[in-house]
């Protein structure tokens, strides 16, 4: 049995990832000492090694092959400021923002070699719209190939999400998902920190969707994320009823108006009868949160404060009860939802033709080389 292979790693990556990983040099080299070595020379790690070595400086896999160390955080360039706040951004958000940037970068360099130019979609967006919400929120709906009632097409809210995501992968936006970072269960995305944030690219832009929230705010954040694409502005969403900045506030109006189109809203309220029972009943047509229709009733003068001040309540306690474990579903449905297809299909394709190495397709996808033939068949084959 020959010697293990081993992967050259530069140098200036071994010490981005160090000071980038937050933790004590000593104590990295005393649980590592493999890493000092391939700093001097002496000997690289083995992949199985690397692989160890990413999981505990939480360092996305894929970085240790770049060129050179990352010249420009994506998260403070693009990011540093939010709603006119200073952002402070957990590890657990920052990996898992590096990871979708790289992701992001292979999709766009992959379709640019094909010839793509600019989404369509984005340039018919900004050369109509007119700054109205209702008009510009229609615009947006028919560049979506989305009727104004389309929500009367899908029997619940698992269906309007799928119907929304597949929209969009076909208008060539790349949707991504989780609950986690990468595959690691024990790093829990916070829900208060975020619910979702996109990446902006003219021809491969990407929209993360943080899956520890509602099935009804998934879809607000979907909206929400694909009108931020429209206006070519990266964002991190994180509460819409928090949002200060004025456009920030423009966006969240459109997407309610886009949900819920104000004279849909006219034609099913009716005055004198329960708030709260019109309000579920409202959210249950809609396919949007309860606290969505409640602020988008207030707008229009039909509800006061109060009446969201209690909605906003009893969401949250529903929503606490809502995310009790129901178990854990099968591994290739997990991989499959978390990822989106066009990538995928985009990955495997340019393995399989020799046009990347297997390695490589391994670290787009986040996976490690023995589950790869069995993601392709199972997830490709039924995809």
């Amino acid at each position: 049995m020959g010697e293990p292979l081993r992967v050259p790693i530069k140098k200036e990556i071994w010490l981005w990832a160090i000071e980038e990983s937050q933790k004590n040099v000593g104590e990295i080299f005393s649980r590592h000492p493999e890493i000092y070595k391939s700093i001097n020379g002496e000997q690289h790690p083995t992949f199985k090694q690397l692989e160890k070595i990413a999981d505990y400086l939480k360092i996305p896999f894929g970085y240790f092959f770049l060129e050179a160390p990352p010249k420009q955080d994506p998260i403070e360039t693009e990011f540093r400021v939010i709603n006119n706040k200073l952002l402070t951004i957990s590890k657990n958000l920052k990996d898992t923002i590096l990871e979708m940037d790289f992701r992001k970068n292979w999709m766009s360099d992959y379709r640019r070699s094909l010839g793509w130019n600019k989404l369509e979609i984005i340039t018919r967006f900004n050369e109509a719209k007119t700054g109205e919400m209702v008009s510009d929120a229609r615009l947006a709906r028919e560049l979506l190939d989305v009727t104004e009632r389309w929500h009367e097409e899908v029997r619940d809210y698992d269906a309007a999400y799928n119907f929304i995501k597949e929209k969009l992968e076909h208008a060539g936006i790349l949707v991504m998902q989780n609950s986690v970072v990468g595959m690691n269960n024990h790093r829990r995305l916070d829900i208060n920190e975020f619910r979702a944030f996109m990446l902006y690219d003219d021809v491969a832009p990407l929209i993360f969707i943080n899956r520890n929230d509602s099935k009804a705010g998934m879809i607000f954040s979907l909206i929400h994320e694909y009108l931020h694409v429209l206006f070519e502005q990266e964002d991190i969403f994180i509460d819409f009823e928090e949002a200060t900045a004025s456009h920030e506030q423009q966006i969240n109006r459109l997407t309610a108006e886009f949900l819920v189109p104000a004279a849909d809203i006219k034609q099913h309220w009716i005055a004198n009868k329960d708030v709260l029972e019109q309000i579920d009943d409202l959210s249950r047509i809609f396919k949007v949160s309860r606290l969505a229709i409640a602020i988008k009733l207030k707008d229009m003068k039909l509800i006061d404060q109060g009446a969201v001040e209690l909605i906003k309540a009893r969401s949250i306690q529903d929503f606490q009860t809502s995310k009790r474990s129901s178990g854990s579903p099968f591994f290739y449905q997990t991989f499959k939802s978390r990822i989106s297809p066009t990538f995928m299909e985009a990955v495997v394709t340019n393995a399989e033709a020799g046009d990347i190495e297997y390695t490589y397709a391994f670290r787009l996808l986040g996976v490690k080389g023995k589950t790869y033939d069995k993601i392709k068949e199972e997830v490709m084959a039924y995809g």
